[in-house]
């Protein structure tokens, strides 16, 4: 189905109340050799909505087998996997990102990132 920008719009006015910052991760070695992650520049702010959800509910409800504690939910976005999404001065690790016809979902790990 063919959603309009229109009704994707009316959408993100009504159900889109939270904002997100989605930043770009940057990866250094660390003195240990193990891969450190770091937030680098700000990508974009997100309108959008936010739950917290558990491994259960993502594998019963969306099939995916991954580690994450938050879904975001938005219209439109330039995040990919492995960006930082921040929220409520908590940082999430971008783990998943499903796209529909009317939104997109991303799920994100704070698991290491408090």
């Amino acid at each position: 189905m063919q959603i309009s920008e229109l009704f994707k719009q009316v959408i993100s006015d009504t159900f889109y109340d939270k904002e997100v910052e989605i930043y770009n991760t940057i990866e250094t070695v660390g003195e240990e050799l193990d891969v450190v992650r770091s937030k680098g520049s700000l990508k974009e702010k997100l309108k959008c909505n936010v739950h917290n959800v558990g491994n259960e509910i993502l594998q019963q409800d969306y099939g995916l087998d991954i580690q994450a504690n938050i879904m975001i939910t938005c219209s439109s976005t330039q995040a990919i996997k492995g960006d930082i999404a921040t929220y409520n001065n908590i940082d999430y690790i971008i783990v998943e990102i499903l796209k529909y016809d009317s939104h997109i979902k991303i799920f994100g790990d704070s698991n290491g990132q408090r």
